[in-house]
């Protein structure tokens, strides 16, 4: 499997497809490293957030400071195919390209209040955050051995808190069950079996 294709892999599993997840995690699984651990982990606490809670209530009380403050975010290729069938040629102009790579800037320019107006295929980076992306694990990354980590959430994301919350809740239920760290697999089934 190359680049893209975990990244198309990971950004199906992002949107709530179960058998991408699936594929994905059998791919991580064969590396038995402690980064494959940790994305796997991460991709899933993700995948809970994107698909599984109703968080709208928190990303309004925020006003959607994740798309209003930080680094540009990246567009890949495969985004910025999937956003030129879905955008007029003017939204299109939006984007930023440096070095053949385009972003999106801070502020959003489509954000309109705290709501994402390309909320449905909006970019894999934007489907990242917070549990699935680098700008806000790479502490915990660098320093991550085993189990379950203890992701990283900014201040003011209180739907990330939210789904650390109720996370946390079901890695102790699973450790007590367990009598140790839950896999991803386990942590994904047990949620599976709430919805």
């Amino acid at each position: 499997m190359n680049a893209d294709q975990i990244h198309m892999l990971t950004k199906n599993a992002l949107r709530g497809d179960i058998k991408s997840l699936g594929v994905l995690l059998d791919f991580l699984e064969k590396f038995n490293a402690p980064i494959s651990k940790f994305a796997m982990y991460s991709i899933i606490y993700q995948v809970i957030m994107n698909n599984f809670l109703n968080l709208g209530k928190y990303c309004e009380e925020c006003g959607g400071k994740c798309c209003k403050i930080g680094f540009p975010v990246p567009v890949y290729h495969f985004d910025y195919k999937e956003l030129k069938t879905r955008l007029s040629k003017d939204e299109l102009k939006n984007l930023r390209k440096y070095n053949g790579f385009y972003t999106l800037s801070r502020p959003c320019p489509f954000q309109d209040d705290w709501k994402c107006k390309i909320h449905e295929f909006k970019p894999y980076a934007c489907m990242s955050y917070p549990f699935a992306t680098e700008d806000e694990q790479k502490d915990t990354m660098e320093t991550y051995k085993d189990g379950v980590p203890n992701f990283k959430v900014p201040d003011f994301c209180i739907a990330g808190k939210k789904v650390k919350e109720f996370m946390d809740e079901i890695v102790n239920k699973l450790r007590v069950k367990l009598g140790r760290d839950p896999t991803p697999r386990e942590i994904l089934n047990e949620v599976l079996t709430k919805f």
